[in-house]
């Protein structure tokens, strides 16, 4: 840890003792004394705030009483594709979803849904087969027979009289 040995550590100590004079070394061993506490205490209050706030003890001891290999992830994984349930699908769909589905026109490739300020772009190919929403995007749509364009029947001289 920084090249220091014990008998560089007494080395620097006496050195202390010779420099300071023994007339303030004990007030400077006080302080010493008082500022190791402080940052004692200061780490057991950050270590107690982390495994309050994180729910995982930090002490050694408490770690070699948590059996670890209870949480191998090839255990935690098979346990939870075995207790799983199958879907089940529902045959009515809610309100919402019959709304989304009346604003659905037929060709569309996208769903917009959530409010305006965050909203959210679905693919409607990636809706299941049975969702309304995508039913009516694949609907086929209806004719138009209003012409918005000249009528190709008359000639450019009869729209001039008409």
């Amino acid at each position: 840890m920084f090249g220091l040995t014990i008998e560089k550590l007494f080395l620097v100590a006496i050195i202390a003792g010779f420099v300071l004079g023994p007339s303030r070394l004990p007030g400077y061993a006080h302080g010493l004394g008082r500022a190791v506490r402080t940052v004692r205490h200061f780490v057991e209050t950050t270590r107690s705030a982390a495994e309050d706030e994180m729910g995982v003890p930090l002490r050694r001891s408490e770690w070699e009483s948590i059996d670890l290999r209870q949480y191998d992830p090839r255990r935690i994984v098979s346990d939870a594709l075995r207790d799983t349930e199958p879907l089940r699908e529902t045959h009515s769909p809610s309100e919402e979803l019959l709304a989304d589905a009346a604003r659905v026109r037929p060709g569309q490739k996208y769903l917009i849904t959530g409010p305006a300020s965050h909203p959210r772009r679905i693919l409607i190919d990636s809706l299941p087969q049975h969702d309304p929403r995508r039913i009516a995007a694949q609907r086929q749509p209806d004719t138009v027979t209003s012409h918005t364009g000249p009528d190709p029947t008359m000639s450019g001289d009869n729209r001039c009289e008409q």
